[in-house]
């Protein structure tokens, strides 16, 4: 194994995003609710913001009640970033909750004057909401709109209200544009019926006047506060926080109606079975009722809602052949953990759990395989370590030809599995290390087999097996205590120990590195690796679209929540494959290597970091995990 060589240069990108005239209101969103990001989501205040304080103003009738909506609506976004789907219909779903949190507000304004009764006269407040453009009529059409299925909203807000194409929309949605325009139909539609029942004709000309209605202005003062409360550098008002409370109520009442939907039938047989005859039942007892006073000094004391803290990002380390980085899911570093003197990287680093530390692998600078003595073991160490605390490092020795770790799901212990012997001889030993002592025992599972990654349970486990007779490969599960294991899919490569997988949070699907054969010149040098989606239940294995056709995977890891996945991979040089024998001079040659996060299925690809070496056959970023 060459020793590790430093990289030439560091061209990390860690681009926040905030170019307004590339990035996309749901690449935004994507931002905050991944990373919290307060620049991505003042941008968001500022791009949405006119159209949910027009909103406010025409739903609420009062410039003030306007403002505090406004606020209460984004600080719900800010809460329930992670609902918004598909990300880029966030316009449509801020309607709707602009109209909800205006609502609020008039409500609790409308009861605050009623229980105001007693005085002997009840000042009157003018109503400071602009009343051009037949003010009800377009606060009628503002609450139809809400009301609309998100589905429908959408390609209204879009395409009616936004003037964006059908072409674009289609776009943005991820539909077809003949679905957009068979939804905008329905919409208009529902509309119609609508506002008829209000009394209201309805014409397409309301949403021309409502959209020219929609560019209100939004004070400096008033975005800054509403960016603030919602992402926690600002103290949020009780009347803001409870108008936001409210909305949560109304959201959570709507999704259990569309829940109780299918029930429905099951109530009805019940009510015409409870009909028939049968025996007579006694009548009712009765029932004092107690009547419990909402307001004034015998009132129940309301209890203030929960401040719903955002959702963890949680935080990336990269194997390098330098220093391991720990970076956000925005690329920005957070720490860098230095290696032992005298020892370089093997390209592995796993965050425990919790996220707290940090297992990585090196090997000493001297003692390794010398010429005329291959059978001697690498000198491997295990360096673990707290991300915070540098002088918390422990160092265990495992010499092995060949060795690969990663945390258990509990935290406690590390699976260390050990390669002795070379190919086609080679046996793996599956073992558990207790990080602290150092002390390991053997992990009860099917002889022969290599793990991979474990399940959330501890029990069931992402492993390989190998035939050296017929020279083939499988992925499958196993179960600690049990010989039975579970054939997911065959394996690609020739001899064993060169794939990665890692299960996903719920089981459902496994994030594989395998080699590629089409590849034809980069199979030969062993470089073709990349990244593919195999199901449990299926066995189906699918390769990862965006993925790049010049690289080769080094790493893979899933988001804490299970809803995205990154991937770590480095330029591959085509010239250099189409070799047969490469000199130390072919090989120098400045490399790039990449990280990138996206969507579960591969689209919306994003690189977040970077780094350069200075030779091709080096590595550059080994393993990622995400924790």
């Amino acid at each position: 194994m060459p020793n590790a060589v430093l990289s030439a240069a560091v061209s990390r990108i860690g681009r926040a995003v905030r170019d307004t005239d590339e990035t996309t209101d749901g690449q935004l969103l994507t931002q905050f609710a991944l990373t919290a990001d307060e620049g991505a989501f003042g941008e968001l205040v500022r791009r949405l913001g006119p159209m949910v304080l027009s909103v406010c103003q025409r739903v609420s009738g009062d410039a003030h009640l306007a403002d505090d909506a406004f606020q209460a609506a984004f600080l719900v976004l800010a809460r329930r970033a992670s609902d918004v789907h598909p990300r880029e219909a966030v316009r449509a779903w801020m309607y709707g909750v602009a109209v909800r949190t205006a609502r609020e507000a008039r409500s609790v304004s409308a009861r605050r004057r009623s229980r105001e009764l007693s005085v002997s006269v009840v000042p009157e407040r003018t109503s400071e909401c602009v009343e051009e453009l037949d003010a009800d009529v377009l606060r009628a059409l503002d609450e139809e709109i809400a009301a609309l299925p998100e589905h429908l909203r959408a390609a209204v807000v879009l395409c009616e209200l936004d003037g964006v194409s059908r072409k674009d929309a289609s776009a943005q949605l991820g539909i077809l544009e003949g679905t957009v325009c068979s939804r905008l139909a329905k919409a208009r539609k529902l509309l119609a019926a609508q506002l008829r029942k209000r009394g209201i004709a309805f014409s397409a000309l309301a949403f021309t006047m409502l959209a020219k209605a929609s560019a209100t202005a939004v004070p400096p003062r008033l975005a800054a506060s509403a960016t603030g409360m919602a992402t926690h550098s600002g103290s949020i008002p009780q009347s803001i926080e409870l108008l936001s409370h409210g909305v949560f109520r109304t959201m959570f009442f709507q999704k259990l109606k569309l829940a109780a939907v299918p029930l429905l039938l099951v109530a009805a047989l019940v009510v015409v079975a409870s009909s028939l005859p049968g025996p007579a039942a006694e009548p009712p007892s009765t029932q004092r009722v107690v009547f419990i006073p909402r307001f004034g000094p015998n009132a129940p004391e309301e209890k203030k809602p929960a401040v719903e803290k955002p959702a963890n990002p949680g935080k990336i380390i990269i194997a390098r052949e330098g220093a391991c980085w720990v970076v956000g899911p925005d690329g920005k570093k957070i720490a860098e953990l230095s290696l032992p003197e005298k020892t370089y990287s093997v390209g592995q680093a796993w965050l425990s759990p919790d996220g707290t530390r940090a297992a990585f692998l090196v090997a000493d600078q001297e003692g390794g395989p010398v010429p005329g003595n291959p059978e001697k073991p690498w000198p491997f160490k295990i360096v673990v370590r707290k991300i915070d605390k540098p002088d918390s490092e422990k160092v265990h020795d495992l010499p092995a030809h060949g060795l690969s770790i990663f945390w258990m799901p509990d935290g406690k212990r590390i699976v260390v599995v050990k390669q002795d012997g070379h190919h086609p001889d080679m046996k793996f030993e599956n073992l558990l290390l207790d990080p602290e002592t150092g002390k390991t025992e053997a992990l009860k599972l099917p002889e022969g087999v290599r793990v991979l990654d474990c399940a959330k349970d501890g029990k069931t486990f992402v492993v390989e097996t190998h035939d050296a007779k017929a020279k083939k490969r499988k992925l499958v599960l196993a179960t600690t205590g049990e010989e039975k294991v579970r054939e997911l899919c065959d394996l690609q490569n020739w001899p064993p120990a060169s794939a990665m997988a890692r299960l996903s949070p719920d089981g459902t699907k496994v994030l594989l590195i395998d080699s590629d054969p089409t590849r034809k010149h980069a199979h030969k040098w062993g470089c073709s690796h990349r990244v593919y989606l195999v199901g449990v239940k299926t066995g189906k294995r699918e390769a990862l679209p965006e993925f790049p056709e010049n690289g080769r995977a080094f790493g893979v890891a899933w988001s804490p929540d299970g809803k995205r996945i990154a991937y770590a991979w480095q330029q591959l040089h085509d010239d250099i494959l189409k070799k047969d024998n490469l000199s130390a001079d072919d090989a120098a040659i400045e490399t790039e290597a990449f990280l990138v996060i996206a969507d579960t299925d591969g689209k919306n690809a994003k690189t977040i970091a970077s780094d350069k070496g200075q030779f091709a056959t080096n590595m550059v970023f080994g393993s990622i995990d995400w924790r």
